[in-house]
């Protein structure tokens, strides 16, 4: 309850409180009137498919309908076939509901909740009614006929009376985003970087980008034209390589400080208009200004013979990374603007590295699997328990423990997140029991029920707004709804009452406890799991495939970054040794990607290379922790540095030049801050950071 009473909600969420309200009592009067079995339905179902925007409000409608009508056709399908066996139709539902929950954990996208809704909409509705089969397809009816009338009393309500658009909330998001980068940037610019503030806006930016995926999907619900929608998915490509990007740059310019420092005076006035642009972009992103940038980063250039010379080579990578940072910037600030001012122009990109691709989605399967498959083995235990004991309304027990279980399974740690669903349900009794048995026998028609309900359902829904009540005041309101059971006429019993509606808390603390027990892992498991999933995508990219598939591969690295990155600060163990592993991946596929154009002795080493980076990494998965480096691969990359001389591959510049660049990027993400090798007596060890060196 900390800062509970901090600040009154502003205005625009007190109307949404009492257009959520309006909208909740149409669907009770007009389930009322059409003497549905169970009106409650209607009026919870309004809150759970409410939200302040239209495009959330319309996606989950549409998802809510189409879950609750697949699981009501499961419930009507299964239950006569296995009604006479109680304990394998217990089997039957515990499997359903586990299937469709690992197909739903497959989505990242809204739609995820058409399976997760169908996958506990079966139980809803066949367990309560498992001693009286022959009404299941009229509850199945009922069920669904009254969550329809909620989506519709929900979509109509939200979209007459002021509807908020999602458009301008990413817009503010995407603006906070791209000022947290540009400080994070500037830091790493100005050379005065901060450790500790760095890790805290790089965390800001990962949460705020996590943010922004989830709205993306959400927009063309709203009606967001396709060009718009294209944008917002090329800003988040980007978004993504602006991290490990900046991180190579920093590298590179260490490395230059280190090994030549006389080269710094040079590239002093370079980064000191860098900076100037980077503030400039605020207001926009010209074409003409960015030229003129990349203009003067190439005179500074080195020519392709001088990079045979070591210093000439740092000096040539850290302008190859200056300017691929530079490139992103400027796709950033140009797709905010087209984003921001609704531009349907076909938008072009000045960053076109090869491997930016279409993102692709990484899954952790294992954990998918155990998740769904915890939750399999919760229904059935709870289910068995409740048989063996005989309680009547123990159906309720079960279905609460399934939605818990469900609800969070995308979760490392939903054991808090269940006692929350528990604490708020426990108190939505207290609550219901006061309407039921003190409130409502005092009032005899429609008006007066309204009046009763909206003060605390109004004060409790504007709350929703806000994220850090939104769950607590959600089930508040919905399990307040659903326990107090209006009906046409009043019939309450108090003993009745609590032996239906105690036994929900009940299946809370089932499914907690037996959350506490299956899953006790929490974040650190997941992020090790993270790091051993890169070090075995670093060791298949070095093995035979076509560059599609390294291509695919390295997009799902790049994806599965923003999964890593907040759990490697929510374990405080070091974000900076997953850019690495990143940059390690990237730069390999860049040697992959340009090797076949050079021949003979530089090929075979550049061979060498891939080979050796594959058998360290395999050697660090046996171990199971970062090993140092190995010596041989420290001078295979000098010697293949050495082999890639320019009076012997004069035909293949272009290509000599990027896998230079590519080499120099490796050996910095392999070994930070360490160019070259000066004396072979002498090579460089590697500190073992963080995560590196903790058992895996």
């Amino acid at each position: 309850m900390s800062g509970f009473f901090s600040s009154l909600p502003p205005a625009r969420d007190w109307f949404y409180g009492t257009r959520t309200f309006a909208a909740s009592m149409l669907a009770l009067y007009i389930a009322l009137w059409m003497e549905m079995p169970r009106p409650y339905w209607a009026m919870a179902t309004v809150y759970i498919v409410s939200s302040p925007f239209v495009g959330p409000t319309s996606s989950k409608a549409i998802y809510r309908a189409l879950g609750t009508l697949i699981g009501a056709a499961a419930a009507v399908f299964f239950v006569p076939l296995f009604v006479q066996t109680p304990f394998l139709l217990v089997l039957v539902i515990a499997l359903w509901t586990g299937i469709l929950l690992f197909l739903s954990l497959h989505l990242r996208t809204a739609n995820s909740y058409i399976f997760m809704l169908a996958g506990y909409t079966m139980p809803m509705i066949a367990l309560p009614i498992v001693d009286n089969p022959l009404n299941v397809f009229d509850i199945a009816v009922s069920r669904t006929e009254e969550i329809m009338l909620g989506i519709v009393c929900a979509a109509v309500v939200g979209s007459m009376f002021w509807p908020r658009r999602l458009a301008p909330v990413f817009v503010d998001a995407a603006t906070r985003w791209l000022n947290d980068a540009a400080h994070y940037s500037k830091h790493f610019l100005a050379r005065d970087v901060d450790p500790a503030r760095a890790s805290g806006l790089r965390s800001s930016m990962v949460a705020t980008f996590n943010s922004l995926e989830l709205m993306i999907g959400q927009l063309p619900h709203e009606g967001a034209l396709p060009q718009t929608v294209r944008n917002t998915k090329e800003l988040r490509g980007r978004m993504i390589h602006l991290l490990p990007v900046v991180d190579a740059l920093d590298d590179a310019l260490y490395a230059l400080e280190r090994r030549t420092p006389e080269q710094q005076d040079r590239i002093e006035p370079l980064l000191a208009k860098t900076r100037d642009w980077l503030e400039s972009t605020q207001e926009g992103a010209p074409v003409e200004a960015w030229k003129a940038l990349r203009h003067e980063l190439e005179l500074l250039q080195p020519s392709a013979e001088a990079l045979d010379e070591r210093r000439q080579l740092v000096f040539s990578n850290v302008l190859y990374r200056l300017g691929e940072w530079i490139d992103l910037w400027q796709d950033c600030r140009s797709l905010q603007h087209a984003i921001a001012t609704g531009s349907q122009t076909p938008w072009r990109a000045v960053y076109r590295h090869w491997r930016l691709g279409r993102l692709t989605p990484f899954l952790d399967r294992g954990l998918m699997l155990y998740s769904a498959f915890s939750t399999v083995t919760a229904i059935v235990v709870a289910s068995v328990l409740w048989i063996l004991l005989g309680w009547s309304d123990g159906a309720s027990a079960v279905i609460l423990a399934a939605v818990a279980c469900s609800f969070f399974a995308a979760m490392d740690d939903p054991a808090p997140q269940i006692y929350r669903f528990f604490f708020w349900t426990s108190l939505s009794v207290v609550f219901a029991s006061l309407y039921l048995f003190v409130i409502l026998p005092n009032l005899h028609d429609f008006p007066m029920l309204v009046l009763a309900f909206a003060v605390p359902f109004i004060c409790v829904g504007t709350l929703t707004v806000q994220p850090r009540f939104y769950l607590g005041t959600l089930l508040t309101i919905v399990n307040t709804a659903s326990f107090i059971s209006i009906q046409g006429a009043y019939d309450a019993d108090f003993l009745v009452f609590m032996n239906a509606n105690l036994a929900g808390p009940i299946g809370l603390l089932f499914a907690f406890i037996w959350t506490l027990i299956a899953r006790p892992f929490g974040a650190e498991l997941a992020a090790k799991r993270l790091t051993r999933f890169s070090w075995r995508d670093i060791v298949m990219l070095t093995r035979p495939a076509t560059l599609a598939e390294h291509r695919h591969m390295g997009a799902q690295m790049l994806d599965r970054l923003m999964q890593h990155l907040p759990r490697l600060a929510l374990t405080g163990q070091d974000t900076g040794s997953a850019l690495r592993d990143l940059r390690v991946a990237l730069n390999v596929l860049d040697l992959l990607a340009y090797s076949p154009r050079v021949s003979g002795e530089p090929r075979r080493l550049l061979s060498q290379v891939v080979h050796e980076v594959g058998e360290y990494f395999s050697a660090c998965l046996k171990a199971g922790e970062r090993l140092s480096m190995p010596t041989d691969l420290q001078m295979t990359l000098e010697r293949t540095r050495r082999a890639l001389n320019i009076h012997d591959l004069q035909d293949e510049g272009d290509a000599r030049v990027h896998l230079l660049h590519a080499l120099s990027g490796l050996r910095l993400a392999l070994l930070p801050g360490v160019e070259f090798i000066v004396d072979q007596d002498n090579l460089p060890q590697p500190h073992n950071p963080g995560l590196d060196g903790a058992p895996l």
